[in-house]
């Protein structure tokens, strides 16, 4: 039988949100769950992030100045290491072609903004598939 394990113990995720107002609040969330949160605000920033702390996660909004989230998912997703963070698209872009789109770029999963910080934390824990066996 599986036990659930804290979400966001030992998980490094790095955040990519260039509204400052909405980055402050999933970080101020996530780490609440244990999660150690790296922030980018444009996509150039969030490759080199990614390449320093390869995180176990990362949550890219789409809309993006200096490189935007479907560049640099594409760009991620083309380096062999970095190439298996699960990348979560957290946009308000939220129309159908949309969700096609960032799987196309090399998005695993998709959620639309707005969006309750604490569903993200739940989703983000399911991605990560925080369940331990017990000892």
């Amino acid at each position: 039988m599986a036990t659930k394990r804290e979400p966001g113990r030992d998980r490094v995720l790095l955040l990519v949100e260039d509204n400052l107002h909405n980055r402050q609040i999933f970080a101020r969330v996530l780490t609440h769950f244990g999660f150690v949160v790296c922030e980018a605000t444009n996509g150039a920033e969030a490759l080199e992030v990614a390449r320093e702390k390869k995180p176990d996660l990362i949550l890219m909004d789409l809309s993006l100045p200096v490189m935007d989230g479907w560049e640099a998912t594409r760009r991620i997703k083309d380096d062999p290491q970095l190439s298996s963070i699960p990348i979560v698209a957290l946009t308000a872009h939220a129309m159908a072609d949309d969700e096609r789109r960032a799987a196309e770029a090399g998005c695993d999963h998709y959620l639309a903004k707005p969006i309750s910080p604490k569903k993200v934390v739940a989703e983000v824990a399911r991605i990560l598939g925080d369940l331990e066996e017990p000892e």
